[in-house]
């Protein structure tokens, strides 16, 4: 009679062991055939806390720990999850916050905040921030937000479309806030905004080059607080197709002539105007932008990111 033994020996045991197998059931070992910007190439920008792209070699976040103003870069472990064994080396009992939050596509269009007071946050007291298990960047609703530069240099001068992938828990269902917004420091509004709106709704606005609102949208169904959720936004020149876990929740009525888009602000966790309004409170994860319709790689796309965070 033969015996087979099966020993699996995990080395510093705990939720920043670097192990294979994950928590989520849909997990897939970190390859490149399935990294997301390996089977979908082409992003005008891509911010994740996991690596997304085999070719490159830079750092997922910048993190600044509060004791000192100390900053480090903090990068991936060799399954292509974010290094929190080295973050919590770097902060220790302190609290992180995140002045950098790299671009992995090929367009270095980093998301950066040079303020202290409106950096997210990374480590709560010596406590990775994590949802459903894994690492995510903070919000606080009141002030926080990155900058970067706009997609002007993909978009403008053309009447080109664009597609937007966007994973949020918000913690605050009583305010609304903006995950992305493009547009112009000179308008009243952007041209391009993606929130969760304070009837707890997801929604979404268009405005023309002249700053004239052309679509609105809501999903139809309300979001909970402190809920993973999959926000996906496509525009497709004449139209705006909108998702939520990859269920088609766009109005019935909606349409867009959405023009040339002329853009020079792109930020995260705020509305971008001529000033600052509708901070968003809670967590973004990731959040990748195509300057195009790629509505027929939207299924994989979902899919891939699915398959990391367990969404739905």
């Amino acid at each position: 009679m033969r015996f087979t033994f099966v020993i699996l020996l995990f080395c510093g045991l705990g939720a920043d062991a670097q192990m294979i197998i994950k928590a989520h059931a849909n997990y897939v070992p970190f390859a490149s055939a399935n990294l997301l910007l390996d089977q979908y190439s082409g992003a005008t920008a891509a911010y994740s806390l996991r690596k997304l792209r085999t070719a490159y070699t830079g750092s997922a976040i910048r993190v600044r720990r509060s004791n000192d103003n100390t900053e480090q870069d903090i990068g991936f472990t060799s399954t292509g999850d974010l290094d929190t064994s080295s973050l919590k080396i770097f902060v220790g009992a302190n609290s992180g916050f995140v002045t950098t939050w790299y671009d992995q596509s090929t367009n270095a269009r980093n998301a950066t905040q040079t303020t202290a007071a409106n950096q997210p946050r990374i480590v709560n007291a010596g406590t990775v921030e994590r949802i459903a298990g894994e690492p995510s960047i903070f919000f606080d609703g009141s002030n926080d937000f990155f900058a970067a530069n706009a997609v002007s240099g993909d978009i403008t001068g053309e009447d080109k479309p664009f597609s937007n992938y966007s994973v949020v828990n918000k913690t605050n269902i009583n305010s609304q806030g903006n995950v992305i917004s493009l547009g112009r420091t000179t308008d009243a509004n952007p041209f391009i905004q993606v929130s969760l709106n304070a009837t707890a709704a997801f929604s979404y606005s268009i405005r023309d080059n002249a700053g004239t609102l052309v679509t609105r949208g809501a999903s139809g169904i309300s979001y909970s607080a402190n809920t993973n959720y999959l926000f996906t936004t496509i525009t497709t020149g004449t139209a705006v197709n909108f998702y939520v876990n990859s269920t088609d929740r766009t109005p019935v009525t909606n349409s867009a002539n959405v023009g040339t888009l002329t853009l020079n602000t792109f930020t995260i966790g705020v509305l971008q105007r001529n000033t600052l309004a509708n901070y968003y409170g809670g967590y973004i994860s990731e959040d990748i932008i195509y300057a195009s319709d790629n509505s027929s790689n939207r299924t994989g796309i979902e899919t891939n990111i699915n398959s990391y965070y367990g969404i739905y």
